[in-house]
C-alpha cells in the first residue's frame, strides 16, 4: 500500500513538473515568435533606410558636382572681370 501511494505521489510530481516545463516552452515560443517578428520589421526598416542612404549619396553627389563646378567656375569669372577693368583702365 505504501508503495503505491509512493508511485502515485512520484507520478503527480513528475506530471506537475512536466506540465509546467511545457508552460514554460510554450512562453518561450512566443516570446520567440514575438521577436521574429521585430526582427522582420526591422529588416524592411533597414532595407528602407538603406534606399533611403542610397538617394540621398546620389543627391549629395549632384550637389558636390554642382558646387565643384561653381568654384572651378567662380576664379575664372573674377580672373575674367579683373582682366576686364584693367583693360578698361589701361583704355
Amino acid at each position: 500500500m505504501i508503495e503505491w501511494i509512493i508511485l502515485v505521489g512520484i507520478a503527480i510530481a513528475m506530471y506537475v513538473i512536466i506540465y509546467k516545463y511545457e508552460q514554460k516552452m510554450n512562453k518561450m515560443q512566443e516570446l520567440i515568435d514575438e521577436n521574429r517578428k521585430n526582427i522582420d520589421s526591422n529588416r524592411d526598416n533597414i532595407q528602407n533606410n538603406q534606399d533611403k542612404i542610397v538617394k540621398n549619396h546620389s543627391r549629395l553627389d549632384d550637389h558636390y558636382n554642382h558646387i565643384e563646378k561653381l568654384w572651378v567656375s567662380s576664379p575664372k569669372k573674377k580672373k575674367k572681370k579683373k582682366a576686364e577693368k584693367e583693360n578698361k583702365e589701361t583704355i
